[in-house]
């Protein structure tokens, strides 16, 4: 498990403050692609890490993290390897 510095949890506030002003939807389009950032920018700290971790890191459903992963593998080039099975 990874611990959480001062600047994850300053980080997370910043997070808190920004799904509210963007008063995101259940299933809209605009959370769907915030959570899949959110996802992204984990994995690019985190490199390694588990599917479990992301899921309890941030606190998101394991069918959304999935999805999300799914997501930025289909959108990702060949060329530069990322998350590539």
């Amino acid at each position: 498990m990874a611990c959480m510095t001062g600047w994850d949890a300053s980080n997370m506030f910043v997070e808190f403050c920004t799904i509210e002003t963007l008063n995101l939807r259940s299933g809209s389009k605009a959370l769907e692609a915030f959570n899949v950032e959110r996802v992204r920018g984990y994995l690019k700290r985190n490199l390694g890490c588990k599917k479990k971790e992301v899921i309890h890191a941030l606190g998101l459903n394991p069918r959304t993290v999935a999805k999300a992963i799914k997501i930025i593998r289909a959108n990702s080039h060949r060329s530069d390897g990322a998350l590539q099975s």
